[in-house]
């Protein structure tokens, strides 16, 4: 089985609604060589929601099942993660019976998780990571239009085509 590593990122940790920077970096070894993959976009939401909106993205990737370590600075999300099965048993319902909070992007990491027939192995790391660093000086000297979490297309009307794939900026292969 695959082991891959994804590392999520944001410009900023600011609780309330704002719009913010984020992105990821899917990274698993090849021969004994690490390949990755990034992605860098905006999300307008709280810091949990970008930090789900990004994971979700990530998640849609993956073409393979997988061992998936997800690093993160988020405590909230890395520690419930390992509560994906029960939020899901429960309807996305906290004990009140009312919707927990982001019900819809855990349903949508549950989906993705839940992709093929056996469901990717997920784990969860609340830390700095080794990419966090690169990542803060990525988003710093770039501006970004496409919206995390609607998949590899552009903001509607930005007129990019980049992808999200490093060198790959033509989807169509043409």
């Amino acid at each position: 089985m695959w082991k891959v590593d994804i590392y999520l990122e944001t410009d900023s940790t600011f609780q309330g609604k704002r719009q913010r920077k984020c992105g990821y970096v899917l990274a698993t070894t090849v021969h004994g060589e690490e390949k990755t993959k990034e992605s860098f976009g905006i999300s307008n939401g709280t810091y949990h929601q970008a930090t789900l909106q990004t994971l979700i993205e990530a998640l849609s990737r993956m073409t393979v099942r997988a061992q998936i370590c997800i690093h993160t600075q988020d405590n909230y999300v890395a520690s419930r993660l390992s509560k994906l099965e029960e939020m899901a048993e429960s309807g996305y319902l906290d004990t009140k019976k009312q919707p927990i909070k982001n019900a819809t992007e855990w349903e949508q990491i549950y989906r993705r998780v839940h992709a093929f027939p056996d469901p990717h192995e997920i784990t969860a790391r609340s830390e700095k990571h080794s990419y966090s660093a690169w990542m803060q000086e990525e988003m710093k000297k770039h501006e970004y239009d496409r919206i995390m979490g609607t998949g590899m297309e552009s903001a509607p009307g930005s007129g990019s085509k980049d992808n999200g794939v490093p060198g790959n900026n033509n989807p169509s292969g043409r």
